[in-house]
């Protein structure tokens, strides 16, 4: 399991003449914001000199808005022209409580064995699909199938040092005629 980088979400519109921007949320990013306490952006490559994406270290000096339409300012605009920059730039979090969540890098979870928590095999990770809520685990089975399994605390245990992720039993039905 690797400490990382949380998204809060996307940098939107420009609100008002001080730097002020929505955010367009992420899948938890309001709690991503309020859990870490250290703040990036993550601007693409056309918008950074250099080339290339770049994290920039920020601070959010104001947060407003709505639930569902959140405002905020960082500390690397205070004019409109400066916020008009940052669209586009992604907002993340790390530190805190966050590096008790559980995050996955992608190439550690190809190729893990797949089995029940009673140790039934259901297959091999051949894949893992981004979903707006959370990923999917693309599990390729010994007969070819295929089988969808959201990466959720709930339903799936990673054991990186066993190279075995554990599935709930109940969640995947016996095949027909039995195992």
């Amino acid at each position: 399991m690797t400490k990382g980088l949380w998204a809060c979400g996307t940098l939107g519109k420009v609100h008002g003449l001080r730097g002020e921007l929505y955010l367009n949320v992420a899948v938890d990013g309001l709690d991503h914001l309020s859990r870490g306490t250290e703040l990036f952006l993550a601007c693409p490559a056309a918008q950074t000199p250099e080339g290339a994406e770049q994290l920039v270290p920020c601070v959010v000096t104001r947060a407003g808005g709505t639930v569902q339409r959140p405002l905020v300012r960082l500390d690397l605009a205070t004019t409109r022209e400066e916020a008009i920059a940052l669209q586009g730039c992604e907002l993340l979090a790390a530190g805190g409580e966050l590096d008790e969540l559980p995050q996955y890098l992608v190439g550690d979870l190809l190729g893990l064995r797949v089995e029940t928590a009673s140790g039934r095999l259901l297959g091999e990770v051949e894949e893992v699909l981004e979903n707006p809520a959370h990923e999917i685990l693309q599990i390729r089975t010994p007969a070819g199938a295929e089988l969808l399994i959201p990466l959720v605390e709930e339903l799936v245990e990673v054991d990186e040092e066993a190279g075995v992720a554990r599935v709930v039993d109940g969640l995947v039905e016996e095949p027909e005629g039995g195992a």
